[in-house]
């Protein structure tokens, strides 16, 4: 994919990037081959990062993947992924939602080719428009198959393993969060606030939510049943862009439940 190259970005971007690249480039050099580019990215760049917050450094370029390391600067974790990588996560409904605003609000570190600000800029021109499938239809698509962890719920209860009815809950409840948001067009600065955004967006998704992850030390029937009434909430969210053969899969899952104690 072709990106429009720029290279200036805003004083106050300058003066805090440069702050951080002091501190990250003897730590960038460490790497065998040297990244593209590297920007700082998170709490740490947004600056609302708490003492228990590491620092993200997103790298352009081929390397590890994701390494996790304690230095001298606090736990760092690097992410590696050529500038192709990056513009499908961007593309991608299930992931965007987190990347675009991530990749919006990063910091340059160290852009020899201007690679990192072709990604800023790109996701800065970012619309969710440009999803194909509209996120809508693509969240439907991944909401109804969470079906079958509905199904594996109900037998969990009927035979009182509340263990597996916990692990069940908690898959739906967790999963469930960013497909909604992708469908939503709800963008999130990361996991820690996904959970909030949504209850506060959705307004019923809160309850559910919370007693779906036991958060109120729920019992195992109030947090199952509350993880299928996300999984309920989820679906009529985007009935309108399912199949009927997709529909029949949801009433057959939440109606598999009947008649259970």
């Amino acid at each position: 994919m072709t990106m429009n190259t720029t290279t200036s970005i805003t004083t106050e971007e300058s003066v805090t990037a440069v702050d951080w690249a002091r501190e990250l480039k003897p730590l960038l050099r460490e790497w065998d081959p040297q990244p593209e580019a590297a920007v700082l990215v998170g709490s740490h760049a947004r600056g609302d990062a708490t003492p228990w917050s590491d620092i993200d450094v997103v790298c352009v370029g081929n390397g590890p993947g994701y390494v996790f390391r304690l230095t001298g600067l606090g736990p760092v974790s690097w992410s590696f992924a050529t500038a192709d990588e990056h513009l499908a996560n961007m593309a991608n409904p299930h992931s965007c939602g987190q990347v675009v605003p991530a990749w919006r609000d990063a910091l340059i570190l160290d852009d020899p080719h201007g690679r990192a600000r072709e990604l800023v800029d790109h996701a800065r021109r970012w619309t969710w428009d440009l999803l194909d499938p509209a996120p809508e239809v693509w969240a439907a698509q991944a909401v109804y198959g969470y079906a079958e962890e509905v199904m594996k719920l109900h037998r969990a209860i009927a035979r009182e393993d509340w263990v597996n009815a916990r692990v069940q809950a908690s898959i739906l409840a967790v999963h469930l969060a960013p497909v909604v948001a992708g469908g939503t067009r709800t963008f999130f600065p990361s996991e820690n606030h996904l959970w909030h955004l949504l209850a506060d967006r959705l307004g019923a998704w809160r309850d559910a939510q919370s007693a779906a992850l036991a958060a109120g030390g729920e019992d195992p029937h109030s947090s199952s049943a509350a993880a299928i009434e996300l999984f309920r909430s989820a679906c009529a969210l985007f009935d309108a862009h399912m199949t009927e053969e997709q529909r029949r899969i949801v009433r057959y899952a939440l109606d598999a439940g009947t008649g259970l104690s």
